[in-house]
């Protein structure tokens, strides 16, 4: 059975901040201003995502006041597993941490193959350095993204051929601690699309339909809505690599919830607006994941 299927009456942790776990591992320990950042997230996500008879816990919340209930998480790392444990709920079945750590990484993703001119996942420093030297051909800078991310943190734009002593500092960082580094033209974003999934354990696949995302300019999420204005051209192309990616996730042991990110961009080389079918592979729930797949569980 696809996670969110079952109706019944069940345990939530929502764990925003699930990449920031599964990049740092069992050491992590949120922050005080992470908890703060992902509180009115957390708030607007349980209003869509969970059932009116629902629980939502935290690691604050009494032991036991779940006891009984199924436990779901948005990512279920190691850490909302013990929450939801810690709150007497049974976590449902799901991956290992050691496949959510895959399959959650940028590395995953771009192992895919390409759909961004000139965007790779580095795992050398020098290299990374060599590829930065150009001006890519379709966007003024390059944008470098650490392996895992939220909200648009981790990410750092770097000019081409002015790769400073900072800039080397994060890239060093980020090799030595992810594994690499994405690197992808900055393009002007004209629209950004999504289109969420449910895969079972088996690798059956339930596709829901295309939404917009509205994100601020720092990368976090403001709102998603009904993509209805979508050409059939675009359309196909995205729903063909959700459907890539379900096969890839189910090759790697996942099964659960995922989503495809995709946007229009404009070419800065010719001025026309151009398709990224697949820029991340969330393999977790998303902000705005109800919008395009009914997924309450009641």
């Amino acid at each position: 059975m696809a996670a969110g299927t079952d109706r019944r009456r069940s345990a939530w942790v929502l764990n925003l901040d699930a990449d920031v776990e599964l990049a740092a591992g069992p050491r992590y320990t949120p922050p005080r201003a992470v908890r703060i950042a992902m509180a009115p997230h957390v708030e607007r996500l349980a209003a869509s995502l969970l059932g009116p008879d629902d629980v939502l816990v935290d690691e604050a919340s009494a032991p036991g006041i779940a006891a009984g209930l199924p436990g779901r998480a948005f990512c279920p790392t190691p850490r909302a597993i013990a929450t939801l444990v810690r709150a007497g709920a049974l976590p449902v079945p799901h991956p290992p941490a050691t496949v959510l750590r895959t399959v959650n990484g940028r590395a995953f993703c771009a192992a895919l193959g390409p759909t961004l001119p000139e965007a790779a996942f580095v795992h050398d420093l020098e290299a990374a350095v060599a590829m930065l030297a150009a001006r890519p051909a379709v966007a003024p800078q390059w944008r470098v993204k650490r392996a895992f991310g939220m909200a648009g943190r981790g990410q750092r734009p770097i000019a081409p051929g002015l790769v400073s002593e900072a800039d080397r500092a994060f890239l060093r960082s980020a090799i030595a601690s992810e594994g690499g580094v994405m690197i992808e033209p900055e393009v002007a974003i004209v629209r950004e699309l999504g289109l969420h999934g449910l895969l079972s354990e088996e690798g059956a696949l339930r596709l829901g339909r295309l939404v917009t995302q509205e994100c601020d300019a720092h990368g976090q999420w403001l709102a998603t809505t009904l993509a209805e204005d979508v050409d059939v051209v675009t359309r196909e192309a995205i729903t063909s690599e959700a459907r890539r990616g379900a096969v890839a996730l189910h090759a790697a042991g996942y099964w659960g919830p995922f989503g495809i990110d995709a946007f229009l961009y404009r070419d800065a080389s010719d001025g026309v607006l151009r398709l990224q079918p697949r820029s991340e592979i969330n393999a977790r729930y998303s902000m705005g994941f109800a919008v395009g797949l009914d997924c309450h569980v009641t």
